[in-house]
């Protein structure tokens, strides 16, 4: 479980990492990501994919975002990814 931030309700909002798939793809390693997004009364699934420079985040419904903005989520999440990415 890696902590982000804290929400409105200043809880602190996670990630718990479920499952890695790096995969090699086009000369280079994609690694996917899956996980929950959660502040201890809400979670959403979340599957994040990173390819080169490219992060790209897809996320289930869920109250969450009424909490946290999404913007500085993506922003924390697509840093944790790149550290986990193999070089």
């Amino acid at each position: 479980m890696i902590y982000l931030t804290n929400d409105t309700c200043d809880q602190a909002v996670y990630f718990d990492l479920r499952k890695s798939e790096p995969r090699r793809k086009g000369g280079g390693i994609e690694l996917l990501c899956y996980g929950l997004l959660g502040n201890g009364v809400n979670e959403v699934p979340v599957t994040v994919r990173k390819w080169r420079d490219c992060v790209e985040m897809a996320f289930g419904r869920g109250d969450l975002f009424s909490f946290v903005e999404e913007r500085t989520i993506r922003r924390m999440l697509g840093e944790v990814v790149r550290e986990m990415a193999p070089h």
